[in-house]
């Protein structure tokens, strides 16, 4: 076999093991490459969803597309592969197309603006999901008024990690088919509990903070809703919310930062759920508490948190 034959033939092994297997969905049809898992899975029949449209500008910041209707935030894996984030893209970008969306953000890494989107745009927290700086590919397509997806790829190592965030019209809200394994157990009130009584502490997975990391995401945060659970049936009850940061930058800047996350959930407690200000207290300690390694793309995710502390 001649080089070129050889070339040809692993491009289209490629272009097959990406098209072979997929969730399949009621709207868009997305194809995923074959022997993706599902991590994480969260839906909410009538929510609003905030989608990046335009790569990170000094005027603008990360452009948004607000739309209501059925909203899904999907994470996926897939291991030990060769397979970069643009081969996983071309055939979702190709899908896109044929179901007549409108591409209206398709970049890489530095492209969409590095660190200044990464820390712009909702990002489903770790083990679910991790972003490397250096290697990730966003993708946004729109359909008339109601339809708009975010599909974010980026690969660590030999893992390959895809973020899918979107709002369909009820009639075709996304359901995922067998081959999807590894769903994510929804999480209750009970596991809050638990956590409580265990370790005194309840980290707060799965929040985004936008412009600029410390205004906390619209949502749905399903933690939130839990945490809020907790404290109307435990009336006694105080916390404090501690925010952690990643070791990038000082630590007077990161500890400013990170009381600012703090703050932002303290806040949402009180106006969307009503729990009494005077039971919630916010702080920062930046750094100096990490539970992952700082050198790591993903350990720095990790990092990047806010915390409950159960005070009584």
């Amino acid at each position: 076999m001649t080089p070129i034959m050889h070339k040809a033939v692993r491009s289209l092994s490629i272009v097959l093991a990406l098209t072979l297997s997929h969730p399949v969905f009621a709207g868009l049809d997305v194809p995923y490459p074959s022997g993706v898992e599902r991590l994480f899975t969260e839906q909410t029949g009538d929510g609003t969803l905030r989608v990046p449209i335009a790569p990170w500008s000094q005027q603008s910041s990360v452009p948004h597309e607000k739309r209501s209707g059925t909203v899904t935030v999907s994470t996926f894996e897939l291991r030990a592969t060769s397979i970069t984030p643009a081969q996983v893209a071309a055939p979702i970008r190709q899908a896109l197309q044929a179901a007549e969306f409108q591409i209206t953000l398709d970049c890489m890494s530095n492209g969409c603006g590095g660190f200044d989107y990464r820390v712009s745009t909702p990002i489903v927290s770790p083990p679910n999901m991790y972003v490397n700086l250096r290697n990730f590919l966003s993708i946004t397509g729109i359909k008339g008024s109601e339809s708009i997806i975010n599909i974010l790829i980026s690969r660590i190592g030999e893992r390959v990690y895809i973020q899918e965030r979107r709002v369909d019209p009820a009639e075709d809200a996304p359901v995922a088919t067998a081959k999807i394994t590894s769903i994510a157990p929804p999480r209750s009130t009970k596991n809050v509990n638990n956590q409580f009584n265990k370790t005194g502490a309840v980290t707060l997975e799965g929040l985004d903070f936008t412009s600029g990391s410390t205004n906390l995401g619209e949502g749905p945060f399903s933690i939130l809703s839990e945490l809020a659970d907790y404290l109307r049936q435990n009336p006694n009850s105080k916390i404090v919310l501690v925010g952690h940061s990643d070791a990038d930058g000082k630590l007077k800047r990161n500890i400013a930062i990170s009381k600012q996350r703090a703050e932002a959930v303290r806040q949402r407690l009180i106006t969307k759920y009503g729990i009494q200000k005077t039971r919630i207290t916010a702080e920062g300690i930046a750094y100096l508490s990490p539970r992952a390694n700082n050198q790591t793309p993903e350990g720095r995710e990790q990092n990047r948190r806010v915390e409950a502390v159960l005070l009584q």
